[in-house]
């Protein structure tokens, strides 16, 4: 009998329990106040790594095609870089890079995906449009990825 009188005690302390903490849990919804967000950034860099002005010699191809075509890059940083190139791009596109700093014997060679593509306002003398890609790094091979964070921080050669 005593059990029987626990397990009822126990079951109406658990219901009341949870009664009390669904009120509080809408009560403290009422209290909150509640702001609109108008501006999010304060000016301040948001990327994960900093952004570097190089203009490098870029080729590159899309998809694993074998057809290799050229770029320059307008700024490059660990994570990424963004491109000038003659050809819009699309989101998510695949491409094989190789990335040309004067010091280096060899080319930097990654892999890389398209995050986003913009029109750039430049054209050729011909009338020839011209578009900004951004892309992040996907796979870099080493030591590329070591001579490429050097680069970054210092691009004159020593000496």
């Amino acid at each position: 009998m005593l059990f029987i009188v626990g397990t009822v005690f126990l079951v109406l302390l658990s219901v009341t329990l949870m009664m009390l903490w669904g009120h509080e849990k809408i009560a403290t919804k009422r209290v909150i106040p509640r702001a609109k967000i108008e501006e999010c950034w304060n000016g301040e860099e948001r990327r994960s790594h900093e952004r570097f002005e190089r203009d490098l010699e870029v080729e590159y191809s899309v998809e694993r095609r074998p057809h290799l075509k050229n770029g320059r890059t307008v700024d490059l940083s660990k994570g990424g870089l963004k491109l000038l190139l003659d050809e819009k791009l699309p989101k998510g596109a695949i491409l094989d890079l190789k990335l040309y700093i004067p010091q280096m014997r060899q080319a930097i060679e990654a892999e890389t995906e398209v995050v986003w593509t913009s029109d750039a306002d430049k054209k050729d003398p011909s009338g020839k449009r011209f578009f900004f890609s951004g892309l992040k790094f996907i796979a870099v091979k080493e030591p590329a990825g070591i001579h490429l964070s050097e680069y970054l921080i210092h691009p004159e050669p020593k000496g």
